[in-house]
């Protein structure tokens, strides 16, 4: 009679906690004119390596500011995006490296998201930008994708990506798991930790003239403050851990380089407009 006891004593306990727990739905919540602004600080730090050698070493420190404007929900699901990212940083002076220099750079692109994160197209204003190929294959392998179910603290899910390299094709994978719910910066946000890998083909470029190429293998580790209530991104930490290698012709020979770069971003909401 104890044993039976104990038993329903049990299994009452696990049921009260299962049914305890929090569900919620992941999905992006945008409106029209809803308007967004995101600060973003950022630190790399580079090691660069000719024939197992290291021959330099870099560190770029810049201030970013992300705009995000809703342009236009073309159904329930689907919204038309344009996001203005506008980099402050410095860099040495290119006639004396004891000098530093002031840079702005600033990129628009229009996307098209749907609401449970997959971003299906962009288009860069200026559609010579360099990095388009690299966003793409960033975009594809390395944004969260929600799951169409509720989800919990402990949930967790996997993405992975077929990634189409000269010479074979390889996975590229990253875990996202609910780690708890909590009140951040006035919102109620789930907090979804993720870690990867992401492998992002370099291809020469039209009308470069070192023919550049190569390979990044990139480890990621971050953590998404997401705002579950009102469907927004309000914080996210991220890790890059990159190994690169790259070929390039200089003065009419190929040369071969790798390099390591350990690279940190902050990226938190400082302003929002529009949210019901």
């Amino acid at each position: 009679m104890k044993r039976l006891t104990a038993l329903i004593l049990l299994s009452m306990l696990l049921l009260s906690c299962t049914e305890g727990t929090k569900e919620i739905q992941l999905s992006f919540k945008y409106k029209p004119g809803m308007s967004l602004e995101y600060k973003q600080d950022s630190k790399r730090q580079t090691e660069i390596y000719s024939a197992d050698s290291l021959v330099k070493k870099e560190v770029d420190v810049s201030l970013a500011t992300v705009k995000q404007n809703i342009l236009e929900i073309i159904n329930d699901s689907t919204f038309k995006i344009n996001e203005i990212d506008t980099w402050h940083y410095t860099k040495p002076n290119k006639d004396d490296s004891t000098q530093l220099d002031s840079v702005t750079y600033s990129r628009e692109m229009d996307l098209i998201v749907l609401q449970n994160g997959k971003i299906i197209d962009f288009t860069f204003k200026d559609s010579e930008d360099k990095a388009a190929s690299y966003m793409k294959n960033y975009y594809e392998q390395g944004m969260p994708v929600f799951p169409s179910t509720k989800v919990y603290p402990g949930y967790s899910w996997t993405q992975t990506t077929s990634v189409m390299l000269p010479s074979e094709t390889m996975n590229a994978s990253t875990t996202y798991t609910i780690k708890s719910l909590v009140r951040e910066l006035g919102y109620d946000c789930a907090v979804i930790a993720y870690t990867g890998n992401l492998l992002i083909p370099i291809e020469p470029k039209d009308g470069d003239k070192t023919q550049r190429s190569g390979l990044d293998k990139i480890q990621t580790d971050g953590m998404i403050y997401f705002a579950y209530v009102k469907g927004i991104v309000i914080k996210q930490t991220e890790k890059w851990k990159t190994e690169g290698e790259r070929t390039q012709l200089t003065d009419g020979e190929w040369q071969r380089y790798k390099f390591e770069s350990n690279y940190d971003v902050n990226f938190v909401l400082t302003k929002a407009e529009g949210l019901k």
